[in-house]
């Protein structure tokens, strides 16, 4: 995709993230998070508008959070004026954090990392930031329900219509995608991209990283198996 950045996702949909999500309720994930930490330090990786993050925060927990875009950073201050989330600008592969926690974890964050060595050198560095006993979470799509492409009617109402676009290279497993708003007032293009990484693939990098599968499932609460048609799988890491 043509001048499309790590940082173009999150500086492009920023103003409008919490408005586009608002169907998503975060409290499985912020429930399983906070049982995984056992009141330990968290990590998210990708903590956007702080959905996930903030809440945690607020319960008590010692959360840090890393995101590439100064525009979804600007727009978690805004939702947090105290500063009780800690949030860090910069490329999670890099992982530019000090200290170990006792969670990391990611919603639909990794795949933004387009290259499968910025996802290897991420697991690397988050192995490196796990306690002893910690704990890898990450939600992640399952590529089988996005290679199709085309497009999609993603909300239709009497002011609005969301449409995305979608196209796959199966060679490079690059999902690129465009939603398009409509709008009395005008017409918004937000963008992104995706590496489509399988989760026998993460497995394999996680483990060349030394970090070994713990469990895998449909959902945060672990109620629902994953299978072929789960849109997405949480899994779940630890150290080997």
């Amino acid at each position: 995709m043509l001048n499309y950045e790590k940082s173009t996702y999150g500086e492009r949909i920023a103003d409008m993230y919490d408005w586009m999500h608002s169907a998503w309720e975060p409290r499985e994930t912020i429930d399983a998070v906070e049982g995984l930490a056992m009141g330990g330090a968290v990590l998210e990786l990708g903590v956007g508008t702080g959905r996930v993050a903030l809440p945690l925060a607020k319960a008590g927990l010692k959360v840090t959070g890393v995101d590439v875009s100064p525009a979804m950073l600007a727009r978690l201050r805004e939702k947090d004026p105290g500063g009780l989330v800690e949030a860090v600008r910069g490329d999670f592969s890099e992982l530019p954090v000090q200290g170990r926690f006792s969670v990391v974890f990611a919603v639909n964050s990794l795949l933004q990392l387009s290259d499968p060595g910025d996802q290897l050198r991420c697991l690397i560095k988050v192995r490196e930031h796990l306690e002893p006993g910690g704990v890898l979470a990450i939600e992640e799509a399952n590529p089988a329900v996005f290679t199709g492409g085309g497009l999609q009617v993603a909300h239709i109402s009497t002011d609005e219509l969301h449409l995305v676009a979608s196209e796959y290279d199966p060679v490079g497993q690059h999902y690129r995608a465009q939603h398009v708003i409509l709008r009395n007032d005008g017409v918004r293009l937000n963008p992104v991209a995706l590496r489509l990484t399988s989760p026998a693939e993460f497995d394999l990098m996680a483990n060349q990283a030394g970090l070994r599968l713990r469990e895998r499932w449909g959902n945060w609460a672990r109620t629902a198996p994953y299978v072929a048609d789960s849109r997405a799988h949480i899994s779940f890491y630890e150290p080997i």
